[in-house]
């Protein structure tokens, strides 16, 4: 707190890991004057410094798939642009098949990778074991290969993005704990510390796990949990100090676990099934203790043995490779596993960037998108699956334990298209025809509503049942497509928003809204 304490500010950013930071080095970089940076403790402090920092282009979905990009490409500059190292490694990823249906989704990833500028490749084993020759091949069948992929040092990074903040006029302050955050009827914020007030025109909640706490200042329950997420580190190993270049790394999906080169040694980090995983969800419940900052879980080696047995059956040097860290530590999740972007509905000028299960490949680009959207007034792309309002009062505290144990132990489960998860559902979003229609056919879930997909017929293959080729549902779904153009149908809505529009022009206003005109009142009788 050496510096004179800023009373006023465009923008105050609360949260000093990687995306905060990201945030504030974006803003300023992008001509924001007055941008403010408040860490409670010390930066990368929360999730940030344990990391184990992998950094990839790959994404199964689409959009975030452009957040990746934009992260790698500014780590592979932020160095020369800040002085800064990062220790960004990039020996590539393979992601590892070892069943058919594995490899049916490697081919679907391959129709939707030419979407995007990222290089991404379909290989058999031979390339496999010439990227990766400590590899077990034999049950390995094909592989996805993402050039350019690797790890970064999370801490070097971040001071690396706070360099590059403070360079562009940003003010970061460490030991400022937010205490009170109070709205003012002009819209903008009062930004309580125990150093002072700052009149803030927005504030940016990038708080990480207590992003809770800060989200509770205003009135906002936000959905998200700290799971025990650990990996392990290895002593030298012969194998791994004798290669000519670095491993690429791998992630075997069969046995869920993440596996790359650290120094002369691996780093190996496991997902384990959902009853097996750990919560730490007496911080939802009572807060996050006031001391946790840069501090550990105690690690648990049991509970992960099952996949330490089977990264030994396909990496047989880690057999006789002796263990020198267990790294046991929070990270955020939110039910659906995907991150809590932009403005927030219910109050002014409040933005959020939390949730992040993998802050560090995310930081980069969400602080990208973030201050376009703030800077130029709209989102420069879609990002519609991160919205922090895709959630609501419905989203309790057992929901959203049971989908964070769903989403941590499904982390490598195939990703089938249209994917439905059953834990925690029904919410308390039924209709009134829910119990009719819940055993008569397949149900979906829309913001946290069920809905029929498809209706049962006699005869019928019931139940989910997703594949890669026509699924059990291609046939019925065709048949009710049909009854509803020769005939007639009925469709449960329930999840859609209801609007009442009023007023002497209110019928303009639809004309110009709709792609139709409205009929006249007395069409409708």
């Amino acid at each position: 707190m050496v510096r004179r304490w800023k009373d006023t500010a465009e923008t105050v950013i609360i949260g000093g890991g990687c995306v905060g930071v990201s945030m504030a080095y974006h803003l300023a970089k992008a001509g924001m004057k007055d941008v403010v940076l408040l860490e409670k403790t010390e930066l990368t402090a929360g999730s940030t410094w344990h990391a184990a920092g992998l950094t990839t282009y790959y994404h199964p979905g689409i959009n975030l798939k452009k957040i990746h990009y934009d992260s790698i490409k500014l780590y592979e500059t932020l160095e020369a642009e800040t002085g800064q190292a990062v220790g960004l490694h990039q020996p590539g990823s393979i992601r590892i098949a070892s069943t058919p249906i594995r490899v049916d989704e490697m081919k679907y990833q391959m129709t939707r990778t030419h979407w995007h500028v990222t290089e991404q490749y379909l290989i058999g084993p031979e390339k496999i074991q010439e990227l990766f020759p400590l590899l077990n091949m034999d049950k390995v069948l094909a592989g996805l290969y993402t050039p350019g992929d690797g790890h970064i040092d999370p801490y070097s990074l971040t001071m690396a993005l706070a360099a590059g903040a403070r360079m562009y006029g940003a003010q970061i302050y460490n030991n400022a704990p937010v205490t009170i955050l109070k709205p003012t009827s002009d819209g903008k914020w009062d930004v309580q510390t125990s150093h002072g007030t700052i009149r803030a025109n927005r504030i940016v909640n990038t708080a990480g796990f207590w992003a809770r706490e800060v989200g509770k200042m205003i009135g906002f329950e936000h959905p998200t949990i700290p799971v025990h997420h650990q990996y392990v580190v290895t002593a030298t190993i012969p194998e791994v100090k004798a290669l000519k270049k670095e491993l690429a790394v791998i992630r075997d999906l069969e046995a869920s676990y993440y596996l790359r080169q650290e120094r002369d040694g691996l780093l190996f980090g496991p997902y384990e099934k959902m009853e097996k995983m750990v919560l730490q969800d007496s911080w939802v419940r009572d807060g996050v203790p006031p001391g946790f900052g840069k501090e550990l879980f105690e690690s648990d080696l049991d509970r992960i043995m099952e996949h330490v047995e089977k990264a030994m059956e396909m990496v047989p040097v880690l057999k006789k490779a002796d263990i020198i860290n267990i790294v046991s530590g929070p990270i955020t999740y939110t039910p659906d596993l995907l991150p809590m972007v932009g403005p927030h509905c219910g109050v002014r000028n409040y933005w959020t960037a939390i949730g992040f299960g993998y802050g560090i490949i995310h930081a980069g680009g969400i602080g990208k998108f973030l201050s376009e959207w703030i800077m130029n007034g709209e989102p420069p792309y879609d990002l519609i699956e991160c919205d922090p309002n895709r959630y609501g009062k419905w989203t309790d505290v057992p929901f959203m334990c049971a989908k964070a144990r769903e989403s941590y132990g499904f982390n490598n489960v195939v990703g089938y298209p249209k994917e439905e998860r059953f834990a925690g559902r029904p919410t308390c979003r039924t209709s009134g025809v829910y119990e009719l229609l819940k055993d008569k056919g397949s149900m979906g879930f829309h913001a946290g509503w069920e809905q029929p997909h498809w209706f049962y017929k006699p005869g019928d293959d019931i139940g989910y049942k997703p594949s890669f080729q026509r699924t059990n549902w291609f046939g019925p779904v065709g048949r009710e497509c049909k009854l509803v153009m020769e005939k007639v149908g009925v469709i449960d809505l329930t999840p859609f928003g209801k609007f009442i529009v009023k007023g002497k022009d209110s019928h303009k206003l639809l004309d110009r809204l709709f792609a139709n005109t409205m009929p006249k009142v007395e069409d409708l009788m």
